[in-house]
């Protein structure tokens, strides 16, 4: 089996990486959605800005607030649920160590392709969401050279 191109694994972490910011993402922006419910009262003026109405924000609140505090909680499972994403980066990170050669471990040899083979193909380093992700999957990132993305 030949080996994956860096331009591949480039593009396999570079959209991985996007993922593990998005999900990091839903929850905060569903919990501003519910924390604007929440505080509704405060803000609602109906259809006429110089007379807020308590009773219609009241009645707002009431109608929208639990299903906004279900999609809330919906939303921190759906950030924390990548067991999918972690088999995935599994196998592309187990394929390059399969299949580099030399009888460095497989920590060592994954360190080697993050740091020095893909270090001319990322333009700066490694994705942060990559490894993220990887540390997630099971694997040591402690001297693998990273760049918030």
């Amino acid at each position: 089996m030949a080996q994956i191109s860096k331009s591949l694994y480039k593009t396999i972490a570079d959209a991985y990486a996007a993922i593990d910011v998005n999900l990091a993402g839903v929850a905060t922006d569903a919990r501003t959605a519910l924390d604007a419910i929440v505080d509704v009262d405060t803000t609602y003026q109906g259809t006429d800005p110089s007379n807020a109405d308590a009773d219609a924000a009241l009645e707002i609140e009431l109608a929208l607030l639990t299903p906004f505090n279900v999609a809330y909680i919906s939303s921190q499972n759906i950030s924390v649920s990548v067991s999918s994403l972690l088999d995935a980066v599994r196998a592309v990170n187990n394929h390059v160590v399969n299949q580099t050669t030399g009888t460095a471990t497989a920590p060592v040899k994954l360190d080697s392709w993050i740091n020095d083979e893909m270090d001319s193909t990322w333009t700066t380093d490694c994705p942060q969401g990559w490894a993220n992700l990887c540390s997630d999957a099971g694997y040591d990132i402690t001297n693998w050279t990273t760049s918030a993305t």
